[in-house]
């Protein structure tokens, strides 16, 4: 049993604490207003006439509460950066906003499953800047024994994991202090303000995503072809600062699959239960039509492919 002033300042450190806000508050409170010291046989006499019987209990069980809040702050932001288990991974801030979901019935090459178009209203996150890239990944499996995904050949590094399923995805969201993020975030992150098929207009080029080239969206020119995926960053962001929203890599989503509501939602979470999960953006792949900002895909959770791979998020 420990015996010290604990070090629990007046509010949280930056970063996420593994309390609430609230909890947080509540433990600071106890540490500052209560004698814990105080134990006449097994009661716990506290400042304010208030007696514990499980007094030695109660005291271990609060001192190991104050060392998981000194000690294993979760994870730790600065500077637009995660740092949890080694690995530091970049954020940007989305603003909380509204915004229409899904495609107009006029938008060409559309799908059905893109409507009805609805209004989301979403609360303020923060979303990885890059989609997870291998030396993120593979320091995660080093870490818990797990197995390293293939990369193709093509290289690991800086470029985006591949051949990782839902619950791989999952799992290192999880190790991270993190989450994947719901199919509505993806898409007004990935929109970035537009109501146009891509972030950048009604054509997307094959200089500002890693896509089909051979086949672009509707009526835009053709480009090149590159087979494989590319390293995270190697083409401009979209206006929030998040980079390969399309192309790349298509990305797991937190939500099952099913059809939209019409209705206007507020911070959805998708379908209660599906057989498949979501993914969105599109691969390298893939011709332009599938990197639509409201293009929706969505596989077995234990699909694994060499064009998908994941990005985190966390609240505001």
């Amino acid at each position: 049993m420990l015996n010290r002033t604990p070090n629990i300042p007046n509010s949280p450190p930056s970063g996420i604490s593994i309390l609430q806000p609230e909890m947080y508050e509540l433990l600071s409170l106890l540490c500052s207003k209560f004698e814990l010291s105080s134990l006449d046989g097994d009661v716990l006499k506290l400042e304010q006439g208030i007696v514990v019987p499980d007094g030695a209990r109660f005291r271990e069980r609060l001192w190991e509460l104050i060392e998981q809040v000194e000690l294993l702050q979760l994870p730790n932001q600065k500077d637009g950066v995660f740092s949890k288990n080694a690995i530091d991974i970049e954020w940007v801030d989305i603003p909380a906003g509204t915004f229409m979901m899904g495609s107009p019935e006029n938008e060409k090459e559309r799908s059905y499953i893109e409507g009805p178009q609805h209004q989301v209203t979403l609360s303020g996150f923060k979303m990885s800047k890059y989609e997870v890239t291998f030396a993120q990944y593979d320091a995660f499996c080093e870490a818990t024994g797990r197995s390293k995904p293939s990369d193709e050949g093509w290289g690991r590094g800086n470029r985006p994991v591949i051949n990782v399923d839902w619950d791989d995805a999952n799992d290192f969201a999880k190790w991270m202090g993190c989450r994947l993020p719901t199919e509505a975030e993806w898409e007004y992150a990935c929109r970035a303000g537009t109501s146009t098929p891509f972030n950048t207009g009604d054509c997307l080029s094959t200089a500002q995503a890693n896509y089909n080239g051979n086949y672009p969206y509707s009526n835009c020119i053709k480009g090149s072809y590159l087979e494989r995926t590319q390293p995270v960053g190697s083409y401009a962001p979209n206006a929030w600062g998040l980079y390969d929203m399309h192309g790349n890599v298509w990305e797991w989503c937190s939500d099952w699959y099913g059809s939209y509501s019409s209705f206007p939602q507020t911070n959805p979470n998708g379908s209660a239960s599906g057989s498949h999960r979501v993914l969105r953006g599109g691969g390298w792949f893939n011709r332009g039509r599938y990197c639509r900002s409201a293009l929706r895909g969505g596989y077995e959770p234990s699909h694994r492919a060499g064009n998908i791979g994941f990005r985190l998020v966390v609240p505001s």
